[in-house]
């Protein structure tokens, strides 16, 4: 819960998501700035990230309730602390996994899900580092755990957290195949992957796979791994344009897992960036802190497309079509 001020502060603007729908249910109007509650910060935005998530929730395919601004991950200094709040302080820059609420000026973070971020990188890489890269990092270095030399399948190599992965991977002495569209299959080989059309033209088994589709997506990745390794589930892009409603699309996703555990096999994780940051704040800090010296080294670099706060709409439109490689982000 939070106080809103009495004045909307000049220039101050969110997008709001009316409904669901198309990328038109996206509205652009004024807000009123937020005042921090205990343990809250409020940041005055630089960039907020565009996730697919934020694409399958409008239209309506994601658990939970609509938000009423989207937004995952977001990257800015902090303008005011509440009660309580020691580690923070107004004027310091900090990225934020935040969930919703990002697109918008001034954004409201819990304080558990913001960590310490150095000035003198853009801001746009430093976003993708918040949501894209510490997802990439934490199925790759805290789920998968694959040993130098062995090998990967990263399903979406072209995509921001799929890219994100292939440059984590190569760090790490790590084998990578990547799948992608043709038309994206130079994107993944520049990127150090061996570029597959499809998990089955896989042609070892791999110790894990990374898996973005899921619902019957799962099926075949695992059998593109080793009985010993290990399917990272971290997605239902599967959903997206195939005319399931939310709950014909929870109910395959449910089913793809319950045949995964039923069946030999593989064993499939299915991970939440969300669920591990709550669970260990210490962690993430810590694991965007190694994500920030492995940029800083050039071990790993951003792909970034920028658009104005006010193109939300266009934004997840390209995101939709599937015409943004890399991260998405916006600016105000």
């Amino acid at each position: 819960m939070y106080i809103l001020s009495m004045t909307a502060e000049a220039g101050a603007r969110r997008v709001r998501l009316t409904s669901t729908g198309g990328p038109e249910v996206l509205r652009v109007e004024p807000m009123p700035v937020p005042v921090p509650g205990p343990g809250q910060i409020l940041i005055t935005m630089e960039a907020a990230g565009v996730a697919f998530h934020d694409v399958t929730t409008r239209q309506g395919l994601t658990p939970g309730a609509r938000p009423e601004v989207q937004g995952f991950d977001v990257v800015g200094h902090v303008a005011r602390v509440g009660a309580g709040v020691t580690e923070f302080a107004a004027g310091q820059r900090v990225g934020a996994l935040i969930g919703h609420g990002g697109y918008a000026t001034h954004v409201l973070a819990p304080a558990g899900r913001a960590a310490p971020l150095p000035e003198g990188h853009p801001a746009e890489e430093l976003d993708a580092l918040v949501l894209n890269y510490l997802t990439a990092w934490q199925m790759f270095h805290r789920v998968a755990k694959p040993a130098s030399g062995q090998a990967v399948l990263v399903l979406g190599a072209a995509g921001g957290v799929g890219s994100a992965l292939g440059q984590i991977a190569h760090a790490a002495g790590v084998r990578v195949y990547g799948t992608s569209s043709p038309g994206r299959r130079a994107r993944v080989e520049a990127g150090g992957a061996t570029w597959v059309p499809d998990a089955a033209a896989v042609p070892e088994p791999v110790s894990a796979t990374f898996d973005p589709v899921g619902g019957p997506s799962l099926a075949r990745s695992r059998l593109a791994t080793k009985p010993s390794g290990v399917v990272v589930s971290y997605g239902f892009s599967f959903a997206t344009g195939a005319g399931y409603s939310r709950i014909g699309a929870l109910a395959r996703t449910a089913g793809a897992l319950l045949r995964a555990k039923l069946t030999p096999g593989a064993r499939v994780v299915v991970h939440a960036v969300e669920r591990m940051v709550d669970k260990d704040p210490a962690g993430f800090r810590a694991d965007l802190a190694g994500l920030v010296e492995q940029l800083a080294a050039g071990s790993i670099k951003p792909e970034v497309v920028t658009l104005p706060l006010d193109r939300a709409a266009e934004a997840h439109r390209r995101l939709e079509n599937r015409e943004v490689e890399g991260k998405l982000v916006l600016i105000p």
